[in-house]
This record gives structure tokens, C-alpha cells and sequence, in this order.
């Protein structure tokens, strides 16, 4: 329980400083642009700002798995581990008690198992763009979940190698990269309504 808790409060800090760089970059990344398409005497670089951009939201989204990391790859409260194949089971089990609250490990794991990958969907998503970033964030958390369900099994870490925990994983994953697109689009149209400085110094 505790270590669970921990790791939600880890996983909620990361998507603190996740958001913050985020922030940073896409202002820093959206004056640059700004000021390329005002300037006559230098031509727009927009690869180099995006290329950076992905490089600092790769390692966000690398340092946002350690919380994940840190939880799942714990020894567990059983004395040897197994496999649930069945999906849905831990999930509907959980849901079907009425007294389900934060106070119950079940809660904790299934609220758990999505808020861990929140930060590193938020953080992948600046990785892709277009309409599909959901998708490949979530097929991202899909496999790298699956790979520690398998290595919890293999290391007997006594825990249970769920398909709803990878079904979990990827809900978070999808969810922070949907955050994202929401907010970004958001921002993009708020850009876009703004009236432009004319040469002159006035506003069109």
C-alpha cells in the first residue's frame, strides 16, 4: 500500500515538471517562430526548434517511467507470482463492491495502474504530431507495459501479470496524450485569433 502510494505521488510530481517543460518549450518553441515570421532578414528553422523540442520530451518521458518503474518492478504482497489472461476480470471484480473507496488496494491499484503513465503520455505525445498521437502514445505505453508484466513474471517478483493492468497502462498513456492534444490545440487556436503587429507598429 505504501509503496503504491508512493509511487502515485511520484508519478503526480513528474507530471508537475512535465507539464512546466512543456510549457517552457512550446512558448519558447512558439516565439521563435513568431519572431521568424516577422523578421525579413532571417529565414524560419522550424526543424531545429522541433528537433530539440522531441529531444527534451524524450527524456521527460523517459524520467516519467521511473515512478512506474519503481512501483511495478517491486516485490509484491504474494509468495509467487501469476498470470491473469482474463480481460476485464480484475477490473469488474473491483468495481462489482459497493464499500470500494481509496482506502482499498483494489481502488489503489486500478486508479494506480492509469495515473502511473499519465506523465510519460503527456511527455511522449510532443514526440508525434497529427491526429494520431493518442493513438501511437497508447500503443507506446501498451508495449513497454507488457514488457514489465512479462519481467514481473520471469524475476518472480510475486506479483499477478494482469492484461488489465496493461489495459490500465495504456488508458494512462492515452489519457495524458490526450490532455496534451486537447491543450495544444487550445493554445494553437488561441495563437491564431490573435491580431498581428502590421509593419507600421499598429495591429491588423
Amino acid at each position: 500500500m505504501a509503496i503504491h502510494g508512493g509511487g502515485v505521488l511520484l508519478s503526480v510530481c513528474a507530471t508537475a515538471c512535465a507539464a512546466v517543460i512543456g510549457v517552457r518549450q512550446a512558448r519558447k518553441e512558439a516565439r521563435e517562430a513568431r519572431e521568424a515570421r516577422e523578421s525579413v532578414w532571417r529565414a524560419p528553422t522550424p526543424g531545429a526548434g522541433a528537433a530539440g523540442g522531441r529531444a527534451v520530451f524524450g527524456a521527460v518521458a523517459l524520467l516519467a517511467l521511473v515512478p512506474f518503474l519503481l512501483v511495478t518492478l517491486s516485490h509484491g504482497y504474494g509468495a509467487e507470482s501469476r498470470i491473469s489472461a482474463v480481460p476485464f476480470r480484475e477490473i469488474l471484480d473491483a468495481s462489482a463492491h459497493a464499500d470500494l473507496d481509496l482506502s482499498d488496494v483494489r481502488a489503489v491499484n486500478l486508479v494506480g495502474n492509469v495515473l502511473l503513465l499519465v506523465p510519460f503520455g503527456a511527455a511522449a505525445a510532443f514526440l508525434w504530431s497529427g491526429r494520431r498521437r493518442v493513438l501511437k502514445t497508447g500503443l507506446a505505453g501498451a508495449v513497454f507495459s507488457l514488457i514489465v508484466e512479462v519481467a514481473q513474471y520471469v524475476l518472480s517478483l510475486g506479483r499477478v501479470s494482469s492484461v488489465d493492468d496493461v489495459l490500465l497502462n495504456t488508458a494512462g498513456a492515452a489519457l495524458g496524450a490526450f490532455l496534451v492534444r486537447r491543450w495544444t490545440g487550445r493554445t494553437r487556436a488561441r495563437r491564431l485569433t490573435l491580431p498581428r503587429p502590421s509593419r507600421a507598429g499598429g495591429r491588423t
